[in-house]
Order: structure tokens, then C-alpha cells, then sequence
């Protein structure tokens, strides 16, 4: 068919026991008009929006939220467990929490699960599954530590906020909002934040104050070593005696010699 178009009231164009109905449509046409209107990812207003946390040993915790993936709604309305399989005794592992769109028969449902990832020397997260009858988004991914007995929720990286892998549901018309870009913008200002807190804690910076210390020190002796003119409050000399003689206060030969002959020189 190539004409898609809903809802009207459809008519009964069988019988009562065998009933045809002439604008009934299928559960693949519904996803289709859903695909129309909302973009791949979680709802945000929703909960907690899946939002995945660490919980005990190997479980983690999906929390409630809602979902829209290729057509088809989801909805958790209560935390899910999820148990991370067991750890390599001596390689690590990255696996990934998806939630799985799946049309085949014998499925026919959305469901978060782990998609558990190959251990080794330098692990890499599975790939998400991406095709006609299976669709998957990602919620986060989990770094499971070689010999690791629990699962912390600094191993967690939330990947709700990335549009390549999850991203959030908005009106597909217009046009939709691409989240790649402020979850960059987040990890740039973050590891910007942490090379300033490095740069404090660096002895270079204690390094450039001792410096600037020393420069204006001496700066002050400078000034403190120039003649202050007398106009300024000054004696605008270097020694005592032209210091009298500026300030007006130099004394004549006759009244040196009076003061020396009665026992008290003057310089």
C-alpha cells in the first residue's frame, strides 16, 4: 500500500462472527505515523528518564522513564535490576545497557538489557544493532574491572545525552535537536575545569608568585633609593649637611665656632 492514513471509523465490512473492519491498520502502520512525529531516545520529563546507576555487587538499576525507539513506545514504571555478568579473572570488559526494539515473532516488545562486551587488553564497547526488525539505543555503558566483584557508579557513563546513541524525544517536526553537541560541550568544559585544578595545585604557579614578589620588591627599593624634593616634603639631598642647606637651616662658621668652644661641635 502505498497510501497511509489514519484514524477513521472503520466498518464492519465482514460478518458478526467472522468481522472485517476497512480501516483497521496494523501495528507496523501506527509505528509508522509515531516515526512521523518523534525522534529516537528518552523522554526526559519522565521519571528519572532510565537514568542507570549502580546498585549492589553486579546489579545495576535502570530507573523509571519513558522511551520512543522506531515507532514503538516504552515505559518502566518502577527501578529495574540488571545483573552484569560475571568479571574476567584478568582482562577488562565494557559492556553497554540498551534498550532493544525487537518485531520478530516470538519477541515482539522493547526491553532494557545488557549487552554484555568482549573482554581484553583494550576492551571496546558493543556495537549497537542498528537494522529493520531490531533497533537498539544505548542508556549507558559499564566498566567492568578485571576480577571485579561489584560494579561502582564511577564505571557508569551515562549516554542519554548523546543523539549518535540515544538523545532525547522531540517533535520530529520541524526538525530535531541534535544533543551530541551539548554533551561535548559538557565533557570540554569539564576537562577544561579539571586542567585549571591541575594548574593550581602545580609548583610553576607558586613558582610565577615568588617572582611577582620579587619584582615589585624591587620596584619599592627603587623608589624608596630617589631623592624626595623639598617641593614634595623632601630634603632633596643625600647628606646632612646639604639637607640643612636646602631646608635654609646651615649654620655660619661664627656660630659653629661658639658651639665648638663651649664643648659641642656641630658637623
Amino acid at each position: 500500500m502505498a497510501e497511509l492514513y489514519y484514524p477513521f471509523e472503520s466498518i464492519n465490512t465482514g460478518t458478526v462472527d467472522e468481522p472485517v473492519y476497512d480501516r483497521a491498520i496494523t501495528a507496523e502502520m501506527e509505528r509508522s505515523f509515531n516515526k512521523l512525529r518523534y525522534t529516537n531516545g528518552v523522554f526526559s520529563s519522565v521519571g528519572s528518564g532510565l537514568a542507570v546507576s549502580a546498585n549492589s555487587n553486579m546489579i545495576v538499576t535502570v530507573g523509571a522513564g519513558g522511551a520512543h525507539i522506531e515507532g514503538a513506545m516504552y515505559v518502566n514504571t518502577a527501578p529495574l535490576n540488571l545483573t552484569v555478568e560475571a568479571s574476567n579473572a584478568s582482562l577488562n570488559r565494557i559492556d553497554r545497557v540498551v534498550l532493544q526494539f525487537n518485531t520478530s515473532v516470538s519477541v515482539r516488545s522493547v526491553r532494557a538489557l545488557i549487552r554484555t562486551g568482549t573482554a581484553a587488553t583494550n576492551p571496546v564497547v558493543p556495537e549497537l544493532r542498528q537494522e529493520s526488525n531490531l533497533f537498539e539505543i544505548a542508556l549507558a555503558d559499564i566498566y567492568v574491572k578485571k576480577g571485579a566483584t561489584g560494579i561502582a557508579q564511577s564505571a557508569i557513563t551515562d549516554q542519554r545525552l548523546n543523539s549518535a546513541l540515544c538523545g532525547f524525544v522531540v517533535a520530529a517536526i520541524p526538525s530535531s535537536v541534535d544533543t551530541t553537541g551539548l554533551f561535548d560541550q559538557y565533557q570540554t568544559a569539564l576537562n577544561e575545569w579539571l586542567d585549571t585544578v591541575a594548574a593550581a595545585l602545580d609548583d610553576t604557579l607558586a613558582g610565577n608568585l615568588q617572582n611577582q614578589i620579587t619584582v615589585l620588591g624591587t620596584r619599592l627599593t627603587a623608589e624608596e633609593s630617589k631623592v624626595q624634593p623639598v617641593a614634595k616634603g623632601g630634603t632633596g639631598a643625600t647628606t646632612v649637611e646639604a639637607a640643612r642647606e636646602n631646608l635654609g637651616l646651615s649654620l655660619s662658621a661664627e656660630t659653629k665656632q661658639m658651639f665648638a668652644d663651649e664643648g659641642y661641635p656641630i658637623e
